[in-house]
């Protein structure tokens, strides 16, 4: 008998006996089957949300969540969110919990954990005043997420909450005066305004509750999609939800340093980057000592110079970054392209708002042409070749080349070539490096734009996550490249059809092990072939692909629901051309 096999055995006479009072088995059967339960669950370090262990009395560790929970993305400009986010709530700077009622009953109370699974702090949240225990709900289940916060007058809000959390006296929690306040409503189909009234009408205060809201701290604004629909099209990344922001206020961890020096770096395509050098400063335990200026036309919008009394940000608690120039030095020494060329020790090209290397005919160094080798996946051809040959420029490779001057080596790279020749023209683009085009923006692009002769299209063409510094730096490109590019031998129309948008009825696919690309990768390219690409095996899937890993969950799962397994590494064409 298996873990879940097990689970609803004792879940089944847990009804019987508690729910309708027709025992079929007698207590000390019970009890054996119960603590086998027990044991099993602290063998394998996790409980099921919906174990009996977690509403009568068993210690299991961490339990599941019902639904994965996700961060937000953090923002910092309102031209940053998307302007189809039309619902606004104010983001609560409490601690979070989820609440799982069944049959209309609390059952279970669980901390964020990991996201995936947390701790079950029922018992104590039971006590918290506006959680009903009972909800009046035509739902067999009702999985709610909020924070919790409270009305006492503490120093630091957000730790008092989750140290009550902690707590293992319900008569000392009581003491913290905690308050719920919900801001959704999970796994089920309805518009957010939609699921929020019903959690009202249920007596959840709520994040639309906002002038009851104003004593409580927050932290930033979120932004989100209504629809059900539109949220379910935008999806997720693995770390947060597509349809939603939480727009976070600048300058609430600032300090004023002093700007030393500029240190200039060569990026992998050529790009020449600049790192502020400056005096030590401490922001929130950390202590910081140089900040991006992102590039040379950040550097001069602030109009930087050795020696400014600058103001640093420590944006979302976490990147330091330059916020303004609080006073220039009298005589400050201005950073210009002077003074990367000076550091970097060559000239350098303007292109847009950055600074690139270039030879003596402006054509960029080997970094580019290493980047575009790797990228097509030319095999044999490294560093140590490309300096030998005297290649310069990516159509170089495909001109008058002496390859037998790498001998053995040469021929096996002319063969590489050819293959290259037949590579899909996102992989492609993405090999031109331009800036903020890899391969996930690549097929984003040719999704919208599948022939590189309309690509100045862009400009005036909407695609999601393709934002106006990335458009900006294609079109500048284009007008230096467009030439070279367009003689070149390879593909330069996405000849599949990635076209075809995510429907709510996708087949849905899964994936387990590692394969040769990321999991976003991975998700990009099969979403834009029309499937879905879910986080957990259910009974609805088309099918799980597997890297090799015959011992995880995803794996056991598919074979105990008889979902498919498709093996990535003997059906890797098939599986990237959608025909699985």
């Amino acid at each position: 008998m298996n873990y879940k096999e097990l689970k609803n055995l004792v879940q089944k006479h847990c009804n019987l006996y508690y729910d309708k009072s027709a025992p079929e088995i007698s207590d000390a059967e019970f009890d054996e089957l119960y603590d086998k339960l027990v044991e099993v669950e602290k063998n394998q370090g996790w409980a099921a949300y919906d174990s009996p262990t977690t509403v009568v009395g068993g210690s299991a560790g961490k339990v599941t969540h019902p639904f994965k929970l996700y961060s937000l993305k953090k923002v910092y400009d309102i031209e940053e969110v998307d302007s189809e986010f039309e619902v606004c709530t104010p983001k609560i700077d409490g601690s979070n919990i989820t609440l799982i009622y069944r049959f209309g009953k609390l059952r279970l109370a669980l901390t964020r954990g990991n996201g995936e699974a947390g701790d079950n702090v029922t018992e104590l949240v039971k006590t918290i005043k506006n959680i009903p225990i009972t909800i009046n709900s035509n739902y067999d289940q009702v999985v709610i997420n909020g924070e919790c916060v409270t009305d006492n007058e503490v120093s630091n809000f957000r730790n008092y909450v989750s140290g009550a959390l902690n707590l293992k006296s319900v008569t000392d929690f009581k003491l913290r005066n905690i308050a719920f306040i919900a801001h959704d409503w999970l796994g089920v189909d309805l518009n957010y305004s939609k699921r929020m009234s019903i959690l009202q009408r249920y007596g959840f205060l709520t994040v639309f509750d906002e002038e009851k809201l104003v004593k409580y701290p927050t932290d930033g604004v979120v932004y989100r999609l209504d629809n059900y629909t539109k949220c379910m099209h935008y999806g997720h990344t693995s770390k947060y939800p597509k349809f939603a922001v939480a727009l976070k206020p600048r300058g609430v961890l600032t300090a004023v340093a002093t700007l030393q020096d500029v240190e200039w770096e060569v990026g992998r395509t050529g790009t020449v980057n600049p790192t502020a050098v400056i005096s030590s400063v401490l922001l929130e335990d950390a202590n910081i000592t140089r900040v991006t200026l992102h590039n040379i036309a950040f550097i001069e919008t602030h109009n930087l110079g050795i020696g400014d009394s600058v103001i640093i940000e420590r944006a979302g608690g976490v990147i330091p970054k330059l916020l303004a120039v609080k006073e220039h030095a009298v005589h400050g020494l201005k950073i210009t392209k002077e003074h990367a060329e000076q550091v970097v020790n060559q000239k350098l090209l303007r292109n847009g708002p950055r600074l690139y290397e270039f030879d003596v005919n402006n054509i960029q160094n080997t970094k580019l042409v290493e980047h575009f080798v790797k990228t097509l996946e030319i095999k044999g051809l490294g560093r140590a070749s490309i300096l030998k040959l005297g290649i310069m420029k990516p159509n170089e490779i495909f001109g008058d080349v002496d390859w037998d001057r790498l001998g053995a080596n040469g021929a096996k790279i002319k063969e590489q070539l050819d293959i290259a020749k037949t590579k899909p023209y996102h992989r492609v683009l993405a090999a031109f490096g331009i800036p903020g085009v890899g391969l996930s923006t690549a097929r984003l692009i040719t999704a919208k734009l599948p022939n590189f002769y309309n690509l100045q299209d862009i400009k005036n063409t909407e695609i999601k996550g393709i934002g106006k510094t990335t458009i900006d730096a294609i079109i500048n490109w284009l007008n230096i490249n467009r030439d070279w590019v367009e003689k070149l031998p390879l593909q330069l129309v996405e000849e599949v059809n990635i076209t075809r948008l995510v429907e709510q009825d996708a087949k849905k696919i899964c994936l387990t092990g590692k394969i040769d690309m990321s999991r976003t990768e991975f998700k990009t390219h099969l979403e834009l072939l029309g499937f879905k690409v879910t986080t957990t095996v259910t009974k609805d899937c088309y099918a799980l692909i597997s890297g090799g890993d015959t011992e995880s969950t995803k794996y056991k799962k598919a074979i105990q629901t008889s979902v498919p397994i498709i093996d990535y590494w003997k059906n890797k064409v098939s599986i990237l051309k959608g025909e699985f």
